[in-house]
């Protein structure tokens, strides 16, 4: 293809014929009832006529240059006609012609129209550089319309990249509305770590107030009253901005929730026959919050009545009757009693359910829950956030009474632990763990959970297979094999045998493991993860130079086994609740408790912070609901609701070094 208007050289059609060529073999061009109006040119220094199409002004552009020569006004009709065939939904002939102006060179005064136009060409295309392109736009310069579709363009591109906060920052330059702004930016700035929004605030000043409106929610997360006090000294710092009179819907509405005001709760626990001691035991994590909420106001008048109802081996009618008029529930406990209750209701309740149904919209990992064991550890099993039973008509109409009304599901279960983990392997840039499984179907329901999440994520980077190695075992000796043979160690001991028997000399060599794999992740229980470990390290080898780390989560713990079971599971990393954690912010708690119940085993410390935490997030429901991106830090962990109304729970990491458990900071 011959490049268009060389100098000394006739300017003949070289760009335009090779445009009109491609537009005849590529796609007929529809005929329009209507010819194309045509907006105004990005560039101020030159306008598109209205009622032309793209054809015309290529046509132009040969006039033009047959009978003056002038480069850069033939240029700029090219340029227009480009812009023609973005806006006609043309790209392919678009780029085209951008290609033939390149080919010329750009005179200074199209340099900003050719770059917003190749970026505007290119940009969501596959094989496009994001990076490259906004490089691009660095360069275009202007005002109006032009800067508005380079801001545009930005916030697509830092978009495509995941940098939030550069597309924040972008969005405030369109010609957007002031409302489709602010909730745009707030919807990205809520998205942001809070550890991360210093380091945002620095790099773009414009974000600042947004940044101060998040930090002001959180700070007035217990009182939409006091919020609404803030919020009106917040509009005053802030009179002009944006933010002033378009203030995020979901702020809004936290501002209209009623306090909560839960001066009578009925908390559903089985507290006789056969699960009676595990209700008691988050009974008394209950009263425990009941009881610090008192050292807090100082004022008995001000606090709730607590009615503990049994739920054993009751009806649905009968609890119904119970509860009364009572619009504050936390509980049942069982899974089973869950599902009978729920759907009874009457609206305006308030519900923090201990326990998910097995079938919910989105979450199969709920499904095969144990309930009903005589054995507590089981009962713990059972314990299970969930999904929201109540649909949108619903939901609606609770809002509508006015009250801070909210079904919710909070929980201990297994699958969400075995979900944290593969999130957090991942992210560390893992991609080919073993993942080891006792066959017991609390640790497989684990290992199941996993694999599905891990497919998932290998599936958001386009990656069509999951490079994971699966090994179960029900004993030391299937433990001991599957592992050795997972690592490639038998294969590699009878390679050398082999040599050795065709040689008939000793081969001087250690067995090799296997270079791919760079995790381990054991779901077994304490007993069994303390021989897995050791056999882990004495399958690796030594001289490969590499450690493979070996994670777990908080079902391979067991806090009273002493210290041996510490030096057993050396370098294990894994997953626990912040109470377990041998520094917390709890300490005085933690002392009262204590004295209060002395003795208390691994399984009973847990369902006490199960207890605990659920008090505390029951008044605050309204606003995390209202609010998705609020946590509250609690003793079972960092607890937020997702869009289903689900108690999300993130609990810190921690790894066993020189016998003693140590928190990691990532």
């Amino acid at each position: 293809m011959r490049h268009i208007g060389q100098a000394g050289k006739i300017f003949t059609l070289s760009a335009v014929a090779s445009v009109l060529v491609l537009t005849g073999c590529g796609s007929t061009p529809k005929t329009q009832s209507k010819p194309v109006v045509v907006e105004p040119t990005p560039i101020e220094t030159t306008q598109v006529e209205d009622n032309v199409t793209p054809e015309h002004k290529l046509l132009e552009a040969k006039k033009v240059w047959e009978r003056t020569r002038n480069k850069e006004q033939r240029d700029t009709l090219l340029l227009q006609a480009a812009d023609l065939y973005l806006q006609n939904q043309q790209p392919v002939l678009a780029q085209q012609v951008l290609y033939e102006v390149k080919e010329d060179g750009i005179s200074g005064v199209n340099q900003s129209y050719y770059a917003l136009l190749v970026t505007k060409a290119y940009a969501g295309m596959p094989d496009a550089s994001a990076e490259e392109l906004l490089a691009m736009l660095d360069g275009v310069t202007g005002t109006g319309e032009t800067a508005f579709q380079k801001a545009e363009l930005q916030t697509q591109l830092f978009t495509q990249q995941g940098n939030l906060a550069a597309a924040a920052n972008s969005v405030l330059k369109t010609n957007l509305t002031d409302d489709e702004k602010v909730q745009q930016v707030w919807q990205w700035i809520t998205s942001i770590p809070a550890s991360s929004l210093d380091s945002v605030g620095s790099a773009y000043p414009d974000l600042s107030p947004f940044i101060t409106l998040r930090e002001l929610t959180e700070e007035n997360a217990s009182s939409p009253e006091k919020l609404a006090k803030s919020l009106q000294q917040f509009k005053q710092v802030y009179r002009g901005h944006v933010l002033e009179n378009a203030l995020p819907e979901n702020v809004i509405e936290a501002t209209q929730l009623t306090d909560a005001g839960a001066n009578d709760i009925a908390v559903l626990l089985p507290l006789s026959g056969r699960l009676a001691r595990t209700g008691q035991v988050v009974k008394n994590g209950i009263m425990a919050a009941y009881y610090t909420d008192v050292e807090k106001r100082q004022d008995e008048h001000l606090l709730p009545r607590l009615r503990f109802i049994d739920t054993n081996e009751v009806d649905t009618q009968h609890l119904l009757s119970e509860i009364g008029d009572t619009k504050f529930i936390i509980g049942p406990l069982l899974k089973d009693t869950v599902e009978r209750l729920i759907p009874s209701l009457p609206l305006g309740v308030n519900v923090l359910a201990l326990n998910r149904p097995d079938e919910l919209p989105d979450n199969a990992s709920a499904k095969g829950l144990a309930t009903g064991s005589s054995n507590p550890a089981i009962a713990d099993d059972a314990l299970a956030s969930g999904t929201g039973l109540a649909g949108d008509d619903t939901q609606n109409e609770l809002h509508s009474l006015g009250l801070p009304t909210s079904l919710n599901y909070y929980g201990l279960a297994p699958e969400d632990e075995a979900k944290q983990l593969a999130e957090f392997i991942f992210n560390k840039g893992y991609r080919a763990p073993i993942v080891i499984a006792a066959q017991s179907s609390l640790y497989q329901r684990m290992d199941d959970t996993f694999k599905k999440h891990w497919r998932i994520l290998n599936n958001q980077e386009n990656k069509q297979r999951a490079n994971i190695t699966s090994v179960s075992f029900n004993d030391s000796n299937s433990l001991r094999e599957g592992i050795t043979q997972a690592l490639d160690v038998a294969q590699s001991n009878e390679r050398i045998n082999q040599i050795e028997y065709m040689t008939n000399d000793e081969v001087y060599n250690m067995p090799r493991s296997r270079r791919d794999i760079d995790a381990i992740v054991a779901f077994a229980s304490p007993q069994d993860t303390e021989l897995l470990n050791p056999i882990i390290e004495a399958s690796l080898n030594p001289y490969d130079g590499k450690q493979v780390p070996v994670y777990a989560t908080s079902r391979s713990m067991d806090y009273d086994s002493g210290k041996n079971q510490w030096r057993d599971l050396q370098n294990v990393h894994f997953i626990d609740m912040p109470w377990l954690m041998p520094s917390h912010s709890w300490q005085p708690l933690q002392q009262e408790v204590e004295q209060a119940w002395q003795n208390q085993n691994t399984m009973q410390k847990r369902l006490f912070a199960f207890g605990f935490d659920a008090y505390q997030l029951l008044p605050q429901l309204g606003m995390l609901n209202t609010l998705k991106y609020l946590s509250h830090e609690g003793l079972t962990g960092t607890l937020s609701l997702n869009q289903q109304g689900e108690v999300i729970r993130k609990q810190p990491q921690a790894i066993i070094r020189n016998e003693k458990v140590q928190m990691l900071s990532e």
